[in-house]
């Protein structure tokens, strides 16, 4: 018994003096509080540059998307020997207008949607129930990644093709009149006179003609009456095909939930282009009145239109900070600047600058 009592004590004095050695391995408050924080300032250090990383990759996925759509136009365009119009309008019934369709469905086979374009009705509205499931179809490469204003799921659309300072409508009885979005009705040549090809015997070239001198897509007429055809061929690029834009972002562009008809097949003007600001005072180019400051200023300076509503701002646009992605008739994709030069903005948007020479509008 006392053997076994002696044995029990030293078992015990061991582990107490183990214990009291080698005490049991664990965090104080304090310790667990410094982790903490640590962690928590590394995380916030992360968190940035992870966002950063991610807002990267959606601009240049952006920038793909538009470098492809930019090379389908391209492809219809050498195929065509013309640029396509930017919306297709009448079907030669008195009093109406008729949409039909914009320069998207065209370029659908270099887009990868060749099954969507066979099923194409192009003898038909793009209202008609034939081809208005086929316009509300989500086609991701007409979208960028950061435009958040699209719905998921119907016809959306970022971008938009170049047209100058404006586009051509019918105007108190009056076909193929050049207005522009914000302007109302233009005198390009600065004569008193709008809404008609009349230069009074003075040489001078008309409005139409001047509208396309500063703009490389236009609404033309498709059926019936060809009241309206105008467009550019790549050989009419005169300033040269990588100084002239050919495409750009607008996210307030695409489907709106409250007018389902608009997607990337309308022809309406403020959804399929975007434009610069006219520089002449009023629309009224006469001498005295231009100034190319205008151009990128106002309500149609690059950006200003983001919290507009859809289809109102048909100027360019992006929710990327300082600019917006833009491309060029030679297959070039580029970040363009909010603040670049109102002058340098219209040569840019001009695919015959150089021929406004001798003329108000001389750049």
């Amino acid at each position: 018994m006392m053997y076994k009592k002696r044995q029990f004590n030293q078992t015990t004095a061991s582990s107490y003096i183990t214990w009291r050695n080698y005490p049991l391995s664990g965090y104080t408050i304090i310790e667990l509080l410094v982790s903490v924080t640590i962690i928590g300032v590394l995380i916030s250090i992360a968190l940035p540059a992870v966002q950063s990383a991610r807002n990267s990759a959606r601009r240049v996925h952006c920038l793909n998307n538009l470098r492809n759509v930019s090379l389908a136009i391209l492809q219809i365009t050498d195929s065509a020997d013309r640029f396509p119009a930017c919306g297709y309008y009448g079907d030669g019934t008195p009093a109406t207008v008729g949409t039909y369709r914009s320069w998207v469905v065209d370029i659908l086979p270099y887009i990868d949607q060749s099954i969507i374009y066979n099923k194409w009705d192009f003898d038909v509205r793009y209202t008609n129930p034939i081809n208005d499931p086929l316009a509300n179809t989500h086609i991701p490469v007409l979208t960028c990644p950061d435009d958040i204003t699209e719905v998921v799921g119907n016809g959306n659309l970022t971008y938009v093709v170049s047209s100058g300072v404006g586009f051509t409508a019918q105007i108190a009885g009056i076909h193929d009149c050049p207005v522009g979005p914000s302007s109302g009705k233009l005198d390009l040549n600065g004569n008193g006179i709008t809404c008609n090809s009349s230069t009074l015997g003075d040489g001078t070239p008309s409005d139409r003609e001047l509208l396309k001198q500063m703009g490389l897509f236009f609404n033309e007429t498709w059926k019936g009456e060809t009241r309206a055809k105008r467009h550019h061929k790549m050989a009419g690029i005169t300033d040269g095909a990588s100084n002239t834009m050919l495409i750009s972002e607008n996210i307030r562009t695409g489907y709106d939930p409250a007018k389902p008809s608009s997607n990337w097949a309308s022809p309406n003007p403020y959804l399929t282009s975007f434009y610069i600001g006219n520089p002449c005072l009023n629309g009224n180019c006469s001498s005295g009145n231009v100034d190319y400051n205008r151009s990128n200023s106002g309500s149609s300076r690059i950006n200003a239109g983001i919290s507009q509503p859809e289809g109102s701002s048909p100027f360019p646009s992006s929710l990327h900070a300082g600019g917006v992605n833009v491309g060029f008739c030679d297959g070039h994709v580029q970040f363009l600047s909010e603040d670049i030069d109102g002058k340098v903005y219209a040569a840019l948007a001009s695919p015959q600058g150089q021929s406004l020479n001798g003329t108000t509008l001389e750049q």
